[in-house]
């Protein structure tokens, strides 16, 4: 069955003090777009130790083989994030996606340690495709320890319809202008701070939905997942954040992906802040 909503990238192991988890933009990012009523599929590429039936159950994955599973550890302070990385699994080309998976109405690329080639930006000319740049941001050292690296952007922003980062990926924000005069949209996220969004030449900012926050984890991939549905239904950017921002405000409440939200939780809590409308400023 051809899927309407495809991620492709590396489902990870997160480490937390019980063990891991198995996280990533494509696990959330499915797992989103599944609550909001679409049909996902994954490509991703993983080890034979990790199981994914259970961690997306119903939703059809294939697996690049690896002899290991990309294996992160994040640690959390004052709400940013320190990340090293012990395993990283294959790359995923554009011959690893399956024939019958291209017509895909709307594609979510999520790279999380370089493995998506950047040439499956332009391998669905006739979809709606968003790309979480984080992975092509990341570099690490002997120890792992995950830092920003220079990213030119040219292999892949003129060809989405959006681009997605936080303040977590990059360390210098200079690079935004660049990025911003190659991308139709880019969207920069900045936690309780809001999301600053650029299109048809101007910055945008809508402001975050306040929430306790329990688990950051996953927000800005179900972000990018509801971004995506959301402008697939009105081709409204700045509504699409406003909605986007809404459903990563229930992931941050809640650890893991049991805190990611259906349509109605999000459309419900959008109507709770007032008329609905997103909360912009030029």
């Amino acid at each position: 069955m051809q899927p309407d909503f495809l991620t492709i990238g590396h489902v990870p192991k997160d480490l937390t003090p019980d063990g891991f988890t198995l996280g990533g933009a494509v696990t959330y990012g499915a797992l989103a777009a599944k609550r909001l009523g679409l049909s996902p599929a994954v490509v991703t590429s993983v080890g034979p130790d990790v199981e994914l039936s259970d961690t997306l159950p119903g939703i059809p994955v294939h697996v690049v083989p690896s002899p290991q599973t990309t294996t992160f550890l994040n640690t959390y302070v004052s709400g940013r994030r320190t990340q090293f990385i012990k395993e990283v699994a294959g790359q995923i080309t554009a011959s690893d996606v399956p024939d019958e998976w291209l017509a895909a109405p709307l594609v979510m690329l999520g790279p999380l340690a370089q493995e998506v080639d950047a040439g499956l930006a332009r391998l669905f000319p006739q979809s709606i495709v968003v790309a979480s740049i984080q992975g092509w941001l990341r570099q690490w050292d002997h120890e792992g320890k995950v830092s920003s690296c220079s990213w030119s952007g040219e292999d892949v922003l003129p060809y989405v319809d959006a681009a997605i980062l936080s303040i977590d990926d990059i360390e210098d924000t200079a690079a935004l202008n660049g990025w911003k005069d190659m991308a139709s949209v880019l969207i920069y996220t900045r936690g309780r701070e809001g999301i600053d969004v650029h299109f048809e030449g101007a910055w945008h900012h809508v402001n975050a939905y306040p929430v306790k926050e329990v688990d950051a984890t996953g927000a800005g991939d179900v972000f990018a997942a509801a971004y995506l549905v959301c402008f697939a239904e009105t081709r409204d950017v700045l509504l699409s954040v406003d909605f986007a921002s809404c459903a990563a405000s229930f992931c941050v409440e809640v650890q893991g992906t049991g805190g990611i939200p259906t349509r109605t939780e999000v459309e419900a809590r959008i109507a709770n802040v007032g008329d609905g409308a997103p909360s912009r400023q030029p």
